[in-house]
């Protein structure tokens, strides 16, 4: 799939996101398991800001996964 293709498909499924909740593109991560770009365009795409990647972008997106996984396993 190519990058755009992932892009939409993730806007169109985190565009449901409630406010407050994590998007679920966060799950998607790069081989060094650290956030994608296209978490951070997705984001972007549904108003959302998220911080630089030198202003705490890693421990923001490690925080989304981890309320996600609890979030998830309850539902």
């Amino acid at each position: 799939m190519r990058g755009s293709e992932q892009r939409e498909l993730l806007t169109r499924v985190d565009g449901d996101t409630p406010a407050g909740e994590p998007l679920l593109s966060a799950l998607v991560v790069a081989g060094d398991h650290a956030p994608t770009r296209v978490y951070r365009e997705v984001a972007a795409a549904l108003g959302m800001e998220l911080p630089h990647p030198q202003n705490g972008l890693q421990q923001h997106w490690q925080m989304d996964v981890l309320r996600l996984h609890s979030l998830w396993r309850h539902r």
